[in-house]
């Protein structure tokens, strides 16, 4: 449980709350606010379907669509494996350089997977439009596989190949919790990896992917 105590003090009916907040506190009495844990996720296991956006190239549009299956071990701690998968498409930048006749060097996340740690310190509750919701709050790291499309510039020429990298992520996202089962989920999550500078030549570059995504989940 996770939360603060509030002393047991005597209900004076002659006071206004909201006028006179706190009067009939005497000078060594404390006010802590009680915060039950209503929903837990110890010793469950979680699946989720997320999707949103990837800020990965100056040249493409991405959007995500991510399976995620979690397992808490304990209330605070938990191991996730995730898979993301993403269309890509030309933006304006994209196609104003090549209607000059020139092709930039393009590296495309194709599909991200791997294993991540979960911990989830904070938990705490939000009045929405007088709805009381629960939600957990956690942080996320681990190491998986990049895989990208590397598309040769004009300057290179030559077609596209494919290429897996190591990849290593952070992240951190909200749990919303709906009932003992059902929650809405909020996840932000960066990856970096090495990959040749001009897509498929050059000395090796760290490289990131940004993902933003909304999804629900079901506690089994």
């Amino acid at each position: 449980m996770i939360g603060f105590m509030l002393p047991m003090l005597p209900v004076q009916a002659d006071v206004d709350a909201e006028k006179q907040p706190y009067t009939w506190l005497g000078p060594d009495q404390n006010i802590y606010v009680l915060q039950n844990r209503l929903y837990e996720k110890e010793g469950r296991v979680q699946v989720g379907l997320l999707g949103g956006f990837a800020g990965q190239s100056a040249y493409r549009t991405s959007y995500s669509v991510d399976g995620r299956a979690t397992y808490y071990f304990i209330e605070t701690f938990g191991f996730e494996l995730f898979y993301q998968k993403f269309a890509n498409r030309q933006n304006n930048t994209a196609r104003a350089i090549e209607s000059t006749n020139v092709r930039p060097d393009v590296l495309e996340v194709k599909n991200q997977l791997g294993a991540l740690l979960h911990w989830a310190p904070w938990y705490a509750k939000i009045n929405i439009f007088g709805t009381i919701v629960y939600f957990d709050w956690y942080l996320s790291g681990g190491v998986g596989r990049v895989g990208v499309n590397a598309i040769p510039g004009s300057a290179q020429g030559g077609a596209g190949r494919s290429a897996d990298f190591t990849g290593y992520f952070l992240g951190t996202g909200h749990e919303y919790h709906l009932s003992d089962r059902w929650l809405v989920r909020m996840d932000f999550m960066n990856s970096w990896f090495k990959a040749p500078l001009r897509a498929v030549s050059g000395a090796p570059t760290w490289t990131t992917n940004l993902t933003f995504e909304l999804g629900v989940g079901i506690k089994l």
